[in-house]
Order: structure tokens, then C-alpha cells, then sequence
């Protein structure tokens, strides 16, 4: 299964919200770090201690030679004993719309043995990253709940449907609200969108920071409010797949 995670402006929490997804979920998942702007995994969880050849750029030139399979095994790395294996990201703007997107997206998307979330940072039709987004079996777009959020989210998710050709309520297309109620709640959020509620994360700036600053989790870390809610949207987003694959 291939999930891709957009947002419409600012940030809302795509990055941690992957990886918090990726480190939960129900089986074997990676994170791909997709962010056509270059993305913050490599200094954030990584604490920029990372492998100069474990990244997505590589890992595209070995297809060239090699499999899927094997060029994960050579360029995702694992940042930390509690962390999802990632394939990091661009290592600065411009370089994304020179990449095979179509291609990464249906390698990814064929994986047996492993699931992907991919990180594809704020939606742009003219980066490319649309044809990634077209691979994958559901698209989320996350947003927070204040009134420029939702404002561009509104904007971008109709856009992005006509983008990848899904429908108003098809589930494959959802939005994810983090910070409910602030003010906004979440079903209010979706219905300005038109787009199906997948659910809520939790604002919580302690479980957070182990995703985007490499802080270290306790004991406390498992039960938090960001691990208790991404494991649960984890499972809403498997069973989506199952009920995709029962109907095919």
C-alpha cells in the first residue's frame, strides 16, 4: 500500500504525522520523504547524522541497475531503534520535477513485502509530485483547524482531486485534522473541503518533538496522544485497502 500526505499551506504536521503513521503501523512501513521543496527528516529525526548516500536521489539511480527491493536495502536507513525506516529526501529545490515520479510511485505502490507513507509536502500541480500522488491507493490531506488553514485547504482539495481524478467523497481522497477545535472541528473542516474525514491528531507539541527534533521518547512515548492517534488512523488506512482490494 502507497499513502501520500499533502497539505495546502504553512505546517500543519505532514513530516511527523508520517512518521508517527510509518512507526505504528499494523505491518512493515517506511517513510518516504517526497517534499518537492526538500524535506526536514535528514536534520529534524536525523539530526543531520545521515548516511550521505541514503536518500531518495540515490536510490533512483539504482533503479537504473537494480529492483525496487534492492535499492531500499542500500539507501533507507533507520534513524533511531523507535523510528520507521525512511528514504530521505531532495537535497534542494528544483530537483523534483526532474525525477521519474510515475515510476517511484508504481515501484513503491507493487512492494509485497512493505507498506509506504510518503511525505509529499505542500500539493503544486506544476512539481510533479501529482503523478506520485497518482499511485497511491489514498491521498490525505492534512491541515490544521484555524481559519487560513481551512481557507487553503478548501482551495487545494478540490484541486487536488481533479489532480488524481477522485471524486468528491471518494474515501481514497480524505483530510486529517490536526489541533481540532481550534476553532474549527473536524467534520466542519471536511465539509468545507467536500472531502471524506479520515479524523483527528492531537496537538501535542512532547510526542512531536521526537519526530521533528530527534528528541529522545520515554517510557510516556507509546501512550502519548500522537501515538495513540496515529495508530488508529494507521488502521482506518489499511482497512481502506482491504476494503479496495475485497471490491476488486
Amino acid at each position: 500500500m502507497l499513502v501520500g500526505l499533502v497539505s495546502a499551506k504553512g505546517s500543519p504536521g505532514v513530516t511527523t504525522t508520517a512518521l508517527a503513521l510509518a512507526s505504528v503501523w499494523p505491518r512493515t512501513a517506511l517513510v518516504l520523504d517526497a517534499d518537492p521543496f526538500g524535506g526536514d527528516v535528514r536534520a529534524g529525526l536525523g539530526g543531520g547524522d545521515w548516511p550521505g548516500s541514503a536518500g531518495l536521489a540515490e536510490a533512483v539511480a539504482d533503479l537504473r541497475v537494480v529492483g525496487i527491493d534492492e535499492a531500499l536495502r542500500r539507501r533507507a536507513h533507520q534513524p533511531a531503534p523507535w523510528a520507521p525506516p525512511v528514504l530521505a529526501g531532495l537535497g534542494c529545490v528544483g530537483q523534483a520535477t526532474a525525477l521519474p515520479w510515475r515510476r517511484i510511485g508504481s515501484e513503491l505502490g507493487g512492494l509485497h513485502d512493505a507498506d509506504v507513507v510518503a511525505d509529499c509536502g505542500r500539493f503544486a500541480v506544476a512539481d510533479g509530485v501529482d503523478d506520485l500522488l497518482k499511485c497511491c491507493n489514498a491521498v490525505v490531506l492534512v491541515t490544521r483547524s484555524s481559519l487560513r488553514a481551512v481557507r487553503a485547504a478548501s482551495r487545494v482539495a478540490p484541486l487536488l482531486g481533479q489532480a488524481l481524478g477522485i471524486p468528491p467523497g471518494d474515501p481514497r481522497l480524505s483530510v486529517l485534522v490536526v489541533a481540532s477545535d481550534e476553532p474549527y472541528a473536524a467534520h466542519e473542516v471536511a465539509q468545507a473541503c467536500r472531502t471524506t474525514l479520515l479524523g483527528e491528531v492531537t496537538d501535542d507539541p512532547r510526542g512531536a518533538s521526537v519526530w521533528s527534533d530527534g528528541d529522545r521518547p520515554g517510557r510516556w512515548f507509546r501512550r502519548s496522544p500522537l501515538q495513540r492517534d496515529a495508530k488508529r488512523l494507521a488502521v482506518k488506512l489499511t482497512d481502506l485497502d482491504a476494503r479496495q482490494w475485497g471490491a476488486a
